[in-house]
């Protein structure tokens, strides 16, 4: 049996779509196969049972028309992300160009798994692939290139994923997470930062990343990594779109901003957590952005590509959380950002991170949305005993409070 962690059976397909506990249980039953080079490891017509990737060294596919395709794997977390077959009996033969390394799971365990596990429901009955609706074409391409892996979507920063693995899977200490950071010095700084802040300060600075760590504690730590490292993921090489990009990462780094603010007061809410949700409440925008040029009816027509993706921003970023192992909680953010007068059992991240957009949204002139008390949120949260109102009077006396929380994520 060999120790393959979820970090990597999480980067395959179809696995990388999975929750967090769907790709443990795989990682239980995964193994090691090892072939020399110039061997055969299956025949076009067989089956054996075993769902297959290259971990190291290179394999050919060849079907019998003589056409070849070649899969290569680097070692560790390098695993090609495609089975090297994905039908029974197969339809290649499999040869080693060179001596080759697989990982291969037991596909009946591989399908049990996939069937037992709940996918994300999303509403795309109504979606018509014909559609002479731009918006629907998007939207509809963007899912089904997610659903196939066709799609270039944002992925989680490494350096996001090297910390959540230390603090979920290795149960690391904060020396150990303090080793894996140090490799990133401007991280390590916005790490002080954040814990020497007015929300985390203690009686007296600490100067060392170690400490600080200690004083965020390792679950905030993890939370506000990904928080700092997900800057990166709101880019473009595209002029035009890399504007939008920055223009989204400053109102996503606001909301954030808010709601953590917001958590510290309320009832049943981690302030690492609401910071998070609030950066990625709009993920979903980011693929739109990139793809739109697809469509020149969209591109040509700014309002119309707005409307767009005010309509499927909240899908398209409920997908991509779903791809990226976050807990369901966190999933349903995007899709609760902006559902005004929503009902839900009890309050949640989305009640929060909407609640944190209409307090943002309250200067702004013509913004057409309800005022914060006027939701179903706002009750929920217990808001009014934050102070009279509206809820204003938050933001008016924790501005500083939210400065400092903007400048962490803005890297000022």
């Amino acid at each position: 049996m060999a120790a393959i962690g979820t970090e990597v059976l999480e980067t395959l397909i179809p696995f990388r779509d999975l929750p967090q506990e769907a790709v443990r249980q795989l990682a239980e039953v995964v193994e090691l196969e090892d072939h020399p080079a110039r061997s055969v490891i299956f025949r076009k017509g067989g089956d054996d049972g075993w769902t297959r990737y290259v971990l190291s060294g290179a394999v050919v596919l060849v079907d019998d028309d003589g056409n070849r395709r070649t899969l290569t794997g680097t070692g560790d977390a390098g695993v090609y992300p495609e089975p090297l077959a994905d039908d029974e009996p197969y339809r290649h033969h499999a040869l080693a160009s060179t001596e080759v390394r697989l990982i291969r799971l037991p596909r009946q365990e591989v399908e049990a798994v996939l069937a037992a596990t709940r996918l994300p429901e999303y509403d795309v009955g109504v979606v018509n692939a014909d559609s002479g609706d731009a918006g629907e074409g998007l939207f509809y391409r963007l899912f089904e290139d997610l659903m196939e892996d066709r799609l270039d979507v944002p992925s989680m920063p490494d350096m996001a994923l090297k910390v959540r693995h230390a603090v979920e899977e290795q149960e690391a200490g904060a020396a150990d997470v303090a080793r894996i950071i140090q490799a990133d010095p401007p991280l390590a700084a916005r790490l002080i930062q954040t814990a020497n802040s007015a929300a985390y300060g203690g009686q007296t600075q600490v100067d060392s990343l170690a400490p600080a760590i200690t004083r965020l504690g390792l679950r905030t730590t993890r939370e506000v990594v990904m928080a700092v490292t997900l800057k990166s993921v709101f880019s473009s090489d595209q002029p035009l779109i890399n504007q939008r990009m920055t223009e989204l990462w400053m109102h996503s780094a606001l909301i954030a901003a808010i709601s953590q603010v917001m958590a510290r007061r309320l009832h049943g809410f981690d302030a690492g957590r609401a910071m998070l949700a609030g950066l990625v409440h709009d993920i979903g925008v980011i693929p739109m952005l990139t793809n739109a040029g697809h469509y020149p009816e969209l591109v040509s027509n700014p309002a119309r590509l707005q409307q767009t993706v005010a309509a499927y921003r909240g899908q398209v970023g409920a997908m991509i959380l779903r791809r990226w192992n976050f807990p369901d909680d966190m999933v349903n953010v995007p899709l609760a950002a902006e559902e005004w007068h929503r009902d839900a059992d009890s309050g949640d991240y989305g009640d929060l991170v909407m609640l944190a957009q209409l307090q943002a949204l309250a200067d702004e002139p013509g913004a057409d949305v309800p005022a914060p008390a006027e939701t179903a949120a706002y009750r929920r949260l217990g808001m009014a005993k934050l102070g009279p109102g509206d809820g204003g009077s938050l933001l008016a006396e924790a501005r500083e409070e939210i400065a400092q929380v903007q400048q962490v994520l803005l890297g000022h």
